[in-house]
């Protein structure tokens, strides 16, 4: 922004009088806010490639090692980024054999995945001790955006939000320069099948 100041004297005139004047232009008391684009949101999309049935639970084999390897394989169909994987052990139900239960993640690794990539995941040295089945799952491990200010230096609040735009409680504040891109990304696991990125100037504290 351009902001000049005027200043305006009279000198000496011999050495009998002198007279001065200033002038000043007075300087608007907001500055402009910055202005961010939102120029891309990449979210992975990586599923288990042997899910005939949802979840693909796999039985384990009670005179199996106490430790063990449990695998399966996973596909990105969607963009380059993080994938949490996710290994539940089960339970079968003392009234019910057929009825499986399962609480936290015995384990979550995250897992980067190129676009289209196949790959295969491992957990090593797990011990079932008493459980009957097992299954793999993935969940959107980060969702990353890049994010432009147009406008001028500023505090930018950069919002995940759900398809139908309402917010997820997931929120950045960034100090981007003029014409700066920052990447952001937001950290999972999150359940969901796609999700945006918004940008808008933040409310900036003035001294």
């Amino acid at each position: 922004m351009d902001r000049r100041g005027v200043l305006a004297t009279a000198g000496s005139l011999f050495t009998i009088s002198a007279a001065g004047c200033a002038a000043f232009e007075s300087e608007p008391d907001d500055e402009d806010p910055p202005e961010p684009i939102v120029e891309d949101v990449r979210v992975p999309a990586v599923e288990h490639v042997d899910r005939d049935v949802l979840p693909p639970v796999e039985s384990i084999d009670p005179d199996s090692d106490s430790d063990r390897e449990f695998a399966g394989t996973f596909e990105n169909a969607g963009d380059a980024g993080d994938a949490a994987i996710s290994l539940y052990l089960l339970e079968a139900d003392d009234a019910d054999a057929d009825v499986l239960t399962a609480g936290a993640p015995a384990r979550v690794t995250v897992v980067r995945f190129a676009a289209g990539e196949r790959r295969d995941v491992t957990f090593d040295d797990v011990s079932p001790e008493g459980d009957d089945a097992y299954y793999l799952e993935a969940q959107i491990g980060s969702v990353e955006a890049d994010v432009r200010n147009d406008g001028e230096d500023g505090l930018v609040e950069v919002v995940l939000t759900s398809p139908d735009g309402e917010p997820t409680g997931k929120r950045r504040t960034l100090e981007l320069d003029a014409d700066a891109t920052e990447t952001v990304s937001f950290d999972g696991a999150f359940m969901r099948d796609a999700y945006d990125v918004r940008a808008e100037a933040a409310d900036e504290q003035r001294r």
